[in-house]
């Protein structure tokens, strides 16, 4: 019968030498009991699967007391790296005792590792916490991957970048799959670079899984966009005069997203522009600040159609003639909104420009300046009556322009 004496071994060996011959005892002390072995003159080499080192010398001394290692047994890894282990030999000769065999040689090691490794991954099945990914904001969420046939082995733990759109990462701590079913927990953070699709190309348990996760940008909105009562500074735009001025218009219920750069061509009358860069739409409102630049080829209205956080409007604009003067014939200052001032808008382009009002006995009740000149039917802060007024422009040292106009209530 063969003997594993790595599973017999569990105290010293005991070696010492006969009294009265040259013969050498081995004495294997095994649980309490004995086994003696005579080694005689032909040497040959042995190792224990326990595992010891043993002195050439060891012949020649009367007793010598060997310590075990290790008593045998296997060893299993259940992760992976590697596994540090040492054995030797001894210098023995033997002969039968009893029915005992005991095997020649060195015995090597066994080491058995257990792999991960599953048979299949649910990659279009997965579970995404947060499925709102930015580009160009911070997002961090889970994904709750599920797999089938885990062998229960350990795995390591993972970090990988996404491709195609790159400024995420995902990572996997280590962990044990189960036997059989089950599924995996993968953190996904970072700030997207761009629009499109981050693609996670992900090795686990044997299997190649792509996640793929779409990244969006957010769309502006507002709820409220005023295009009907917009401002402009300077208030006229002249035909065929080099214009630079300011477009404001007035919102409400904005998302706190910014716009996309906008410049718009106007239409009807050719040759303005209406632009701006990305603009803030806060909570709270406000106004939305365009430039307009350019020069009108004619007199009219410019046009533009403006799209902005969900909203669609018109902004006119009025572009005037200095040849060619508009002047009411009446206004009806009575705070209804509607004709509350008596204006000549084309005189914002004469600089220098001047305005005088006369009652019917060829009073001057006012004189004001021809640019931004607008009449709210007050003299001293006193209502004038109503009545007729005339009136007289002086365009320059040369030129002056005479009519009348009737006040109402």
């Amino acid at each position: 019968m063969g003997v594993n004496i790595s599973q017999l071994f569990k105290e010293a060996v005991i070696l010492e030498k006969l009294p009265s011959s040259d013969t050498t005892i081995v004495c294997l002390m095994l649980g309490g009991k004995s086994i003696l072995y005579y080694l005689v003159s032909r040497p040959r080499f042995f190792s224990f699967f326990l595992w010891v080192m043993l002195p050439f010398s060891i012949l020649s001394q009367d007793t010598v007391t060997v310590s075990a290692v290790s008593s045998g047994g296997g060893i299993e890894n259940t992760g992976n790296g590697s596994v540090d282990f040492s054995f030797g030999q001894l210098l023995y000769s033997h002969e039968m005792a009893g029915s005992f065999n005991l095997n020649q040689g060195i015995q090597q090691p066994s080491i058995y590792e257990l792999s991960s490794a599953v048979t299949s991954l649910s990659c279009d099945n997965y579970v995404l916490d947060n499925p709102v990914l930015l580009k160009g904001e911070m997002y961090q969420g889970v994904i709750i991957l599920p797999y089938a046939g885990g062998n229960g082995a350990s795995y390591l733990g993972l970090t990988i970048s996404s491709s195609l759109v790159k400024g995420l990462s995902m990572s996997l701590p280590p962990g044990k799959l189960t036997n059989g079913n089950g599924a995996i927990e993968l953190l996904v953070k970072g700030v997207p670079f761009d629009t499109g699709t981050a693609l996670f190309n992900l090795v686990f348990g044997t299997k190649i899984c792509p996640v793929r996760l779409q990244v969006s940008s957010l769309q502006p909105e507002l709820s409220v966009l005023r295009c009907d009562n917009f401002s402009l500074s300077p208030s006229v735009v002249g035909k065929n005069l080099d214009y630079s001025g300011e477009v404001s218009i007035t919102y409400s219920g904005g998302n706190n997203v910014k716009t996309a750069p906008v410049s718009l061509s106007s239409k009807g009358v050719n040759g303005l522009v209406l632009k701006a860069d990305s603009l803030l739409l806060n909570q709270t409102g406000g106004a939305l600040k365009y430039m307009l630049l350019g020069k009108a080829s004619s007199a009219g209205t410019a046009v533009f159609f403006l799209q902005i956080g969900g909203k669609a409007c018109e902004v006119s604009v009025k572009v005037l003639d200095i040849e060619m003067f508009e002047v009411d014939d009446f206004f009806s200052p009575n705070g209804d909104g509607v004709n509350d001032y008596w204006t000549i808008p084309e005189l914002d382009l004469l600089p220098g420009s001047r305005v005088f009002i006369f009652d019917r006995f060829g009073r001057v009740l006012v004189e004001y300046a021809g640019t931004a000149f607008r009449w709210d039917g007050l003299i001293n802060n006193v209502p004038a009556p109503v009545d007729s007024y005339w009136y007289l422009i002086k365009i320059n040292e040369n030129e002056s322009l005479k009519g009348s106009f009737t006040l109402m209530r």
